[in-house]
């Protein structure tokens, strides 16, 4: 595993922004689904109008961050080995970010037979 996260070959950056973009998708299925309860609130002021609608939150969380994820792919394609390791810094940060949020939206899932249980 930590041969992985200090790998900055363009294969492993490569999975790296795959594993991202999947956090980044069960961020926004946890984020709806605990919004339904009635007991959570969106906290990332960018998202919070957009979840409101859940097919607007689900578009914007699919196709933007595919795009841009893409578009940083095919940037970091073309660069030198010195920047491929600032940007494997980058997107390690990224991913255990990402890991927490979905590990809190877990964290709430779990809790919320108590919630229930408090109705």
């Amino acid at each position: 595993m930590i041969a992985f996260i200090k790998n900055y070959e363009l294969g492993s950056i490569r999975k790296k922004m795959i594993i991202l973009y999947v956090l980044n998708l069960t961020d926004i299925v946890f984020t709806l689904l605990l919004l339904e309860t009635g007991f959570f609130t969106e906290v990332n002021i960018l998202m919070v109008n957009a979840v409101k609608n859940p097919v607007v939150g689900i578009l914007l969380k699919t196709i933007l961050p595919a795009i841009l994820l893409f578009y940083l792919y095919k940037r970091i394609c073309s660069i030198d080995t010195s920047l491929l390791k600032a940007a494997n810094i980058g997107i390690n940060i990224s991913l255990v970010l990402y890991t927490l949020v979905n590990l809190s939206h877990l964290v709430w899932v779990s809790m919320l037979p108590m919630f229930y249980g408090m109705t």
